[in-house]
């Protein structure tokens, strides 16, 4: 049984550019989430024309309910709804194979990082592992895989994070669908030769699977956080466990597995609703 987990965000897509996509409160956000659904479509197609037997799709942006499920392929199981514990990478296990990422650009990392972010854009500056920054959600993600020995073998979004995922994962598959003029416009390729390019290039990453390594995730963990503003660290210190090392700046150390939950709790639960 052969298994591969595609985690879906919606800024990295070609054609988006802003707010007006990437929101659901704006004018044309549905327009994007279909056309998000037929690009991770074209990925789902490659990695069962490779022989994979399930594909599982993690909707991973905002509300996590931006997919609808009949516009997915029938072949998938789609994870979608807030309450996980995982921001992007919910059920992932050792059971899998390989990691498939729709992304984009971490916050403040490459210039022309196409709404370059990390995570929680209003509320997060940096994040950092055992002392190295890792704002790329699709990177942060990547050290999620990794624990359970799973590799990232391919990204799909703009130039700046395939640059910032083969940083660390240097033979990867890198499908870039757009590149950035600014943090709010970019160059981009029409969507159905972008679905062409992404089945091929899953396809492609599928074949090399086995000289792709996952990334090490180390058996204890410090993740340390540089929030926006001090208030949102003054909340994110009631967590049992978290210290402040500075006014902007906690940290946590645990094991990978805790470390990634209470990653999901700071980021999305406490800060986000009291902050």
């Amino acid at each position: 049984m052969k298994k591969a987990y595609i985690s879906a965000d919606i800024e990295g897509m070609e054609g988006n550019v802003s707010r007006l996509q990437s929101n659901s409160a704006c004018r044309d956000f549905g327009i994007a989430r279909k056309r998000l659904a037929a690009d991770v479509n074209a990925a789902i197609a490659a990695c069962f024309d490779s022989g994979y037997d399930e594909v599982y799709v993690c909707d991973g942006h905002a509300d996590m309910e931006n997919l609808i499920i009949e516009d997915m392929d029938p072949r998938c199981k789609l994870i979608s709804g807030a309450m996980r514990s995982s921001l992007q990478m919910e059920a992932i296990d050792s059971t899998f194979d390989a990691y498939i990422s729709f992304g984009h650009a971490g916050a403040g990392l490459t210039l022309g990082g196409v709404i370059d972010h990390c995570y929680n854009g209003g509320k997060i500056y940096n994040l950092r592992f055992n002392g190295v920054t890792m704002n790329t959600e699709t990177v942060a993600n990547a050290l999620v895989a990794g624990f359970y020995g799973v590799p990232l073998v391919a990204c799909i979004g703009d130039k700046a994070l395939a640059e910032e995922c083969k940083a660390f994962v240097p033979n990867m598959e890198a499908i870039v669908v757009k590149e950035g003029r600014s943090r709010f416009s970019a160059i981009s390729i029409h969507p159905t030769v972008a679905r062409e390019m992404i089945y091929n290039g899953v396809k492609a990453a599928l074949a090399r699977r086995d000289e792709i390594k996952p990334l090490d995730c180390p058996a204890e963990l410090t993740m340390e956080i540089d929030f926006k503003d001090s208030n949102m660290a003054d909340t994110a210190t009631l967590v049992p466990g978290v210290k402040r090392l500075s006014p902007r700046t906690v940290s946590f150390t645990a094991d990978p597995e805790t470390v990634f939950k209470v990653h999901e709790l700071l980021f999305y639960r406490v800060v986000d609703q009291l902050a």
